[in-house]
């Protein structure tokens, strides 16, 4: 496999119109060596882009002979290069934004010469589209019916498990209800796994199938999950592997049902067929290689005996000659071919063929990736043949050496004579020609069927002649299905599933959202929840929709992924302007790649209580095996090929398997699109850089993270790009392994702080980022910070959500306390060259507004995955978890600064060692109105000059050098009264005295949580201040535990909240640039930790604030605590505190208020406790004077200061309002392993 290599060039966008557009490109930040560089580029399309075809040119290319190791490394990879560059040139769309996406090597072959290109002319040309090709293109769009047959009336849903001919009889329809035959209706297709192009889908809705009426009850065909297809002259399978079952819906009505149409058969012609085409299958499937594809393999392991039998009884079989299929799967690993392995097949003793199983080449790079070679036999069986064949496969390999078999097919001929109730057939032989079936053991209640299109059955009038059945049909193209029924047989029944409720999809339209779930009605309670908050706040319109529901109209009730997809293309279709379109789709449900959960690790799970995922046919190679819920989104029109798609809709996930996952996800949404914890965090994101140790690549993981970083600070007013480059921390070596436990701390830091979006490039599996753990499953899962961040992770399988394990990206959302709101990452192996693409895509539409929008997360990552060019469908390993729906909560209103120590001047004012600098500025709204109305507070970050910095270079693959503004001199706070602000800040000294540019970033937010950012860098840092007076004294300090009249020495819980109040005229140091200037708690002369981000100032003041941090856990017993603080004239104070940590302490309950008694519609219980920054276990419950509970409420949770507040809605647990009355309230909380602490008090409810 060659190595790709994406070549960045920053090309300047222009229209497909210019055409002189000569690029260079920079060889420099290449490798010295590479085979195969590629350049991909896109070109934004206009609106009109659907008239035109596309196509470019390169013109004037520059060619440069290649080094001569470079010549070396082609010939040795045997490369073939053309003697010019070819482009390939494709145009992806998303909803109604396209772009021409272009790639090429720059590497050719001229004259015997391998050379590259310098330099180059491309040239876009646009051809207009015929008209008649358009009016085709416009007709594509599905033709819906407006209303759903399951819309009205009284429907029971059946289930058959094989396609055949079934009877439902006069008892069995009087025990479902239905007492007269005669008007008994069914509706559906049955179970075959739905084309994945619109344009072969059986129906729009449900279509009646036509019923045989005579003998006891009715007769009819039913497609159950397994059908063929042709391919040549023989047929192989296509399995549904969403269900093993199909489904029908049963009805009765007054109206005349559907009869079977009759076709005149009686006529006659010369091609006479007495035999067709028929087929047999052995597959048991129980075994996943790779835990992802569509394949399972049989439970028969090869490692354990290298011979298995398998027999077939193959009634009425000719000794014409057929062929076998037998598709083997081994893992062998070897040096190049040494791996491979052979399968022998025979059939009844005769040797048919030997098949190579190609083994894994243990020196590729991706033989971690492999999980089985596979081999597919397909022969000539010729000879004589019985209605008994055994088949006997031999796996010629090693010992130790596993090997499991797919499937064997024998397609062969068979009489066409009835043995049974009825008989399927078709007959190659009668395409294109009229032909006459004869069909022998046939009797007066022989009829035949056409089952060829599932809404076009009929019956084919022929003729009987003793025990011969004989029907003509006209020539066609089309081979055409048969089945030949005795209506007078016995036939299997079907499985009464129960009665469906009346539903209609079909009749929605102008949803801007759907919500699927599964089939339980406390995720169905939860996704009303989400639902009801994105009407309220987004003003947007919001179905949720049961998974039953869609099957039920979509795939005639059977499970099928497809199903999800054509229910948003419906909706996309039926819009008559962009704005009523679908625009979101989210599934509210955990996956799996055994959508069937019949392999070992998921049989004990119930299918129905999760959603279907989609995936990719290969099953053994995780870099082909891709599992994506783009797949949903493709909805405008059809895709090339599905690694080419790209959504039109935004799609996301929620991975939840039980309620409590489900309300905690909900809980977490709604919080964050109503903005609860706005803050200064919001301007912050992080970028972390993996070192890439123990592979091939240098420093260009961190290199990425860096650059993301620079673009953040450089280009977007009002954020701040923090890096976390592991070479820029020391490296440690332990028992088990390389880490960097300082890059860790600092991560956590910052996720507890809170981050808008923490970014990550790098290597990752299912449980950690990077082999040197900068973030481990375990620490994801002890996040607690409401402070919730968008992550997005360009690595492999962070989020490998369809494993029955859950991945630490799965964890990162789910967690209830912190983490994540969303979650774009990997759920297989992803590449570096277009991750990086797709992540610079991610960043920049993540913090570009559109037309003065942001954009909703869905959007940002179906528009960023519309750029990214021959990826070979790498980005569609890249899903969203979390509601596509949510707009990303950064400042959007404006900080203006008008004044800078003075009014403004020609010259750059000076920021001086010392002073007091004031600034004067406003607020203004996202259109640059002034924001007269926004009254709140603004949080200065005052930096010192930028500063160059290298990493450490700790395993010689160079070092990472960037430049910025590292150093903070100023944080704090004060008031904004109607759009306009004043403050006043002092100035350390410990500065760089640079003489160049600080930068003042400046946040701001109101009570309605509307957020303003923006920057101010017109100024020098240097100098002294004139006259500086200072006390000659540090802070004043009062510090204590948990609760302010904490006693010297008394028992605290093992994480205690330490707070230390300060006051100092001069002001607080709250950076510590100097060495030594932290404000800095230390835990018995051993711990120490710098809480210079733990510090909040008073509003308006920078001379007095309070630092608060919960204490990491402690062992029991007696402790000291010294805190030392310093002011910016580096004076510092200490301040020492003893205590005593008691094991399951039991936390103090002190009081139990409610926010409303009398309570009309809500209420918010509110506890005072002492256990702030501790995790609280809390317990609610409402009781009559009976002591019957009525509302019970139990959550976890950590309360920053001394309140913990729960909401109620005054309902019961069954969702009934509590009648007008008096009523208890009972509050417990416990912490830890620690006893419980209850208080009980009395809330009035009153009439709504």
């Amino acid at each position: 496999m060659y190595r790709v290599l994406y070549i960045l060039i920053l090309f300047i966008v222009f229209p497909v119109s210019a055409q002189d557009r000569f690029i260079t490109l920079d060889w420099q930040k290449l490798p010295a060596v590479q085979t195969l560089p590629e350049i991909s580029e896109s070109i934004p399309l206009s609106d009109d882009f659907y008239l035109n075809n596309y196509d470019v040119k390169i013109e004037f290319p520059e060619f440069v002979d290649l080094a001569p190791e470079a010549v070396v490394e082609l010939i040795a990879k045997g490369v073939t290069l053309p003697d010019y560059p070819q482009a390939e040139v494709s145009v992806a769309t998303s909803a109604d934004k396209a772009s021409l996406n272009v790639r090429f090597v720059p590497v050719v072959y001229r004259k015997g010469i391998y050379q590259r290109i310098n330099s180059f002319k491309l040239s876009a040309i646009s051809t207009p589209i015929s008209a008649t090709t358009l009016a085709a293109t416009r007709a594509a769009t599905l033709a819906t019916t407006e209303n759903s047959v399951l819309s009205s009336g009284r429907f029971v849903k059946i289930r058959v498990s094989d396609t055949g001919v079934y009877r439902i009889t006069q008892a069995e329809l009087r025990k479902m209800g239905f007492s007269n035959p005669d008007k008994v209706r069914i509706y559906g297709y049955g179970g075959y796994l739905l084309s994945e192009k619109f344009s072969e889908h059986p129906a729009d809705d449900l279509p009646e199938v036509p019923l045989y009426r005579g003998g006891d009850g009715v007769l009819f065909y039913a497609r159950g999950t397994l059908h063929w297809k042709k391919t040549g002259d023989t047929f192989v399978r296509i399995k549904n592997f969403y269900s093993d079952d199909a489904y029908y819906f049963l009805t009765e009505s007054d109206e005349k049902p559907a009869e079977f149409p009759v076709e005149d058969g009686t006529g006659s012609s010369s091609n006479i067929i007495e035999t067709f085409n028929a087929y047999a299958l052995h597959e048991t499937d129980a075994y996943s290689w790779a835990a992802s594809g569509r394949e399972l393999y049989d439970s028969y392991d090869y490692v354990v005996g290298n011979s298995q039998s398998y027999s077939f009884t193959l009634p009425n079989i000719t000794d014409e000659s057929g062929r076998i299929r037998v598709v083997f799967t081994a893992r062998s690993l070897g040096a190049g071919s040494s791996g491979n392995t052979t399968m022998t097949v025979a059939i009844d003793g005769q040797n048919i063929g030997t098949q190579v199983i190609p083994g894994i080449n243990s020196n590729s790079v991706n033989a971690h990736y492999i999980k089985a070679g596979e081999g597919t036999l397909d022969q000539l069986w010729t000879g004589d043949k019985s209605e008994s064949v055994t088949v006997k496969l031999t796996h010629n390999r090693a010992s130790g050496i596993s090997g499991r078999l797919n499937y064997i097919i024998l397609n062969y001929k068979q009489r066409l004579q009835m043995n049974g109730g009825a008989l399927a057939f078709r007959a190659l032989q009668s395409q294109g020609q009229a032909s006459t079936f004869v069909i022998s053991g046939a009797n007066s209640s022989t009829v035949v069927w056409d089952v060829t299109s599932p809404s076009e059955y009929k019956q084919i009038k022929g003729t009987l002649s003793g025990d011969t059945y004989t029907f003509t049909i006209p020539a066609s193209n089309i081979l055409r299905e048969f089945v030949a029924v005795n209506t007078s047989a016995s036939f299997g029944g079907v499985e009464s599933m129960g009665d469906v409720s009346n539903q209609n999809l079909h009749a929605l339209k102008g949803i801007d959202m759907v919500i699927i779930v599964p089939d339980r009605t406390a995720f169905v309670q939860q996704a009303e929840r989400l639902a009801e908050a994105h009407r309220d706040k987004d003003g947007l319109t919001v179905e949720v929709v049961k998974a039953s529901q869609v099957y039920n109209e979509f795939s005639s009730g059977t499970p099928d992924a497809t199903a999800y997809r054509r229910f948003m293309k419906m909706l996309y279709d039926k819009a008559t302007s962009a704005e009523d379109r679908i625009k979101y789709l989210l599934l509210f449900g955990d996956c799996s790649y055994d959508n069937r959960m019949i392999t070992a690790s998921w049989r004990n799970y119930k299918p129905s209580d999760f959603l279907l995922s989609f995936q990719f046919p290969n099953s053994v190679d995780e870099t082909q095996s891709y599992m994506t819920d783009d797949y949903f989104g493709f909805v405008k029109g059809e895709v090339s090929s599905l690694t080419s798609g790209i959504p039109d809709i935004g799609v996301g996930r929620f991975p939840v398997r039980v309620v409590d996952e489900a309300k905690a996800v909900v809980d977490k949404t709604i919080d964050y699109i109503y903005n609860k914890n706005a803050g200064p965090w919001k301007r912050m994101t992080c970028f972390v850089g993996d070192d890439a140790a123990g592979n091939d690549d240098d420093i260009g993981f961190m290199e990425q993270a860096s650059d993301l970083a620079d673009r953040v600070n450089n280009t977007l007013s009002g954020m701040r790009g923090e890096r976390i480059l592991a070479d820029a921390y020391k490296r440690e070596s332990s028992a088990t392994g390389y880490s960097y436990p300082q890059a860790n701390k600092r991560l956590l830091q910052l996720l507890d702080q809170g981050l808008m979006l923490v970014n990550y490039t790098g290597h990752s599996g299912t449980t950690s980022w990077s082999s040197e753990n900068l973030l481990t499953s375990a620490d994801v899962v002890n996040l607690s910070s409401p402070r919730l961040s968008i992550w997005f992770t360009a690595s492999c399988e962070f989020s490998r959500f369809d494993a029955e394990a859950t991945s630490a990206g799965e964890l990162a959302l789910l967690n209830a306390k912190g983490g994540a709101i969303a979650m774009v990452a990997a759920a297989r192996v992803v590449y570096d060259g277009p991750n990086k693409t797709l992540n610079n895509n991610f960043v920049d539409k993540l913090f570009n507004l559109q037309d003065g929008k942001r954009l909703r997360l869905g959007d940002v990552l179906r528009l960023a995955k519309l750029t990214v060019s021959g990826d070979g469908g790498n980005r569609l390993n890249f899903n969203l978890m979390g509601d596509p729906a949510i707009m990303p909560t950064y400042p959007d209103y404006k900080v203006v600064v008008d004044e800078f120590d003075g009014p403004p001047s020609d010259e750059l004012p000076f920021m001086r060692a010392g002073a007091k600098v004031t600034v004067k500025g406003h607020i203004l709204t996202p259109d640059g109105k002034p924001a007269d109305d926004f009254t709140g507070t603004v949080h200065p970050l005052v930096y010192d000059s930028k500063e160059t910095i290298s990493t450490l270079n700790t395993l010689d693959k160079g070092a990472v050098t960037y430049t910025d503004h590292n150093k903070i001199l100023f944080s704090g706070m004060d008031s904004v009264r109607n759009g306009r602000f004043e403050l006043t800040f002092p100035v350390p000294l410990d500065i760089n005295y640079s003489n160049e540019q600080g930068l003042l970033n400046l946040y701001a937010c109101d009570a309605d949580k509307r957020e303003a950012g923006g920057v101010f860098d017109r100024f020098l840092v240097g100098g002294t201040a004139d006259d500086i007076p200072t006390s000659g004294e540090g802070p004043d300090i009062m510090v204590y535990l948990n609760t302010p009249d904490f006693p010297w020495g008394g028992l605290v819980n093992e994480t205690p909240y330490f707070v230390a109040e300060l006051e100092d005229e001069d002001g607080i140091n709250t950076v510590g640039n100097g060495i030594g200037h932290d404000l800095s708690l230390c835990i018995d002369g051993k711990l120490t930790y710098s809480l210079n981000d733990y510090y909040t100032p008073v509003a308006g003041s920078y001379t007095k604030g309070t630092v608060a941090f919960s204490i990491p856990a402690l062992s029991e017993g007696k402790h000291t605590l010294t805190f030392r603080a310093w002011d910016i004239m580096n004076n510092s104070s200490v301040k020492s505190l003893e205590f005593e940590v008691a094991k399951g302490l039991r936390p103090g309950l002190f009081s139990i208020t409610c926010s409303k008694s009398p309570a009309r519609e809500s209420t918010t219980f509110i506890l005072s406790h002492d256990r702030p920054g501790s995790e609280l276990n809390v317990r609610i419950a409402v009781c009559d004077f009976a002591g019957r509970e009525l509302w019970v409420h139990n959550e976890q949770g950590i309360s920053s200061g001394g309140y913990y507040y729960v909401d109620w809605d005054l309902c019961s647990n069954a969702g009934q309002r509590l009648s007008p009355g008096i009523y208890l309230y009972r509050a417990s909380i416990t912490s830890g392993d620690s006893k419980e602490s209850t208080k009980t008090e009395k809330i009035v409810i009153l009439a709504q």
